[in-house]
């Protein structure tokens, strides 16, 4: 491993501190590599699932903290990279880390970049190899002036060189088609989303979007005051109220129909008070705006135990009936193992029925439908703490101690 200069950065030069910049920049680049190769090793060997993760994906983000997108990005660009030979060879792998010949000339980002770039250029196109060679080693050449976003734009132009008819239309679709996405996140009092959606569903969006998002005059007769931005929001928000009034049960909801659900003190909610309500998927709202969202909406009574813990809402039954379920979305607010949405998870016994457990919420948990495995399988336990489920965390959701550094005598 390269010796870094480690002085207390007050007592060097400014060129000494890019200069150290450098060579921590160039380490940093050979142990990402390094990682890179490990990790797709170990999802080779399906290690993540012997020790009772879901797969490497979920092995490596929950050890290390770590995003799965990225865990995943870096593991599609593992497996393709013995197509590649210039850019493995610019990442340096294969040889001695104290070896000159062993630095890298381009990050995971750049080679990334042109990996996604070239496994876009469909085997149907009859592209030779050589020609993809030449287009390898030019992107790789290039990586040495432009950063990945450039490289993902200079990618894009050489497919369009190299698949110089194009792809067949029904072919097209269908990879357009699959590349359909939709991301949330949560953000400050909310979400923030994104995504991709493709030809016929994307018109779809836009005609009901554009079409409810019309500048309309104010009672003064003056222009919308609203932006582009906000009336577009408020279009989108339409829709989906339309959609829930009119919406079927879902999956997964106990055949509740999909509603909000605000869990909130009854005197609270009468007197409308400072006090907020909790939503199932995290974030609060104002007792005004809940009893603003009740005046077109039916009140699920849902009381609350001295721990607030909802208290038990049903018979003893085998299978949860909706009152219960509706108690398990406004506790656990779903998988309480992996976050997962209450429409992905299931209802678990945590003593099990046959066992004289009771269909109670004190015996009942969220659980997606892998972890559910997995607590059967006793890679995972459930135990309640003050009326609400806790998940202990597996053995393989920590890494292992450094090794004790060796100091000089």
């Amino acid at each position: 491993m390269a010796i870094l200069d480690e002085r207390p950065v007050w007592s060097m030069s400014s060129g000494e501190k890019l200069s150290a910049l450098d060579a921590a920049h160039a380490e940093i680049a050979r142990l990402q590599v390094r990682c890179l190769h490990l990790s797709a090793g170990l999802d080779a060997d399906g290690y993540a699932q012997e020790i009772g993760a879901r797969d490497t994906v979920q092995l490596l983000s929950v050890r290390y903290r770590l995003d799965p997108a990225d865990v995943r990005r870096d593991l599609r660009l593992a497996r393709a990279l013995h197509k590649y030979p210039a850019v493995t060879a610019a990442l340096g792998v294969g040889r001695p880390a104290d070896s000159e010949s062993a630095r890298t000339t381009v990050n995971l980002g750049q080679a990334d970049a042109i990996v996604s770039a070239l496994e876009k250029v469909p085997a149907s196109a009859g592209v030779p190899v050589e020609d993809l060679r030449v287009a390898e080693e030019a992107m790789v050449e290039a990586a040495g002036l432009l950063p990945p976003a450039d490289l993902r734009a200079l990618g894009k132009e050489m497919r369009e060189r190299l698949d110089t008819n194009g792809p067949e239309p029904h072919r097209d679709e269908d990879e357009v088609s699959s590349r359909e996405a939709l991301w949330i996140k949560p953000a400050d009092r909310g979400v923030s989303f994104g995504g991709y959606l493709a030809d016929e569903n994307a018109e779809l969006f836009q005609t009901l979007i554009f079409a409810g998002a019309k500048p309309h005059k104010t009672p003064d007769g003056e222009r919308d005051p609203r932006p582009r931005s906000k009336r577009q929001a408020d279009a989108l928000t339409a829709i989906l109220t339309t959609a829930a009034g009119a919406g079927s049960a879902v999956p997964g909801h106990g055949e509740i129909k999909p509603h909000i659900t605000v869990t909130i003190d009854l005197e609270d909610l009468k007197a409308g008070t400072r006090a907020r309500g909790d939503l199932v998927h995290g974030d609060t709202l104002s007792a005004a705006a809940v009893r603003r969202l009740a005046c077109d909406a039916g009140i699920i009574p849902l009381v609350l135990g001295s721990n607030s813990e909802p208290l038990d809402v049903g018979a003893e039954h085998r299978f949860v009936t909706r009152a219960i379920r509706q108690a398990l979305n406004a506790r656990d607010k779903g998988c309480i193992a992996c976050g997962a949405p209450p429409s992905m998870s299931e209802a678990h016994h945590i003593t099990h029925w046959a066992d004289g457990g009771p269909t109670s919420l004190e015996n009942l948990a969220l659980l997606c439908k892998r972890d559910h495995i997995n607590v059967h399988r006793g890679h995972l336990t459930v135990h309640l703490t003050n009326g609400h489920p806790v998940i202990n965390r597996p053995t393989w959701s920590d890494p292992d101690p450094p090794p004790a550094l060796a100091h000089p005598a």
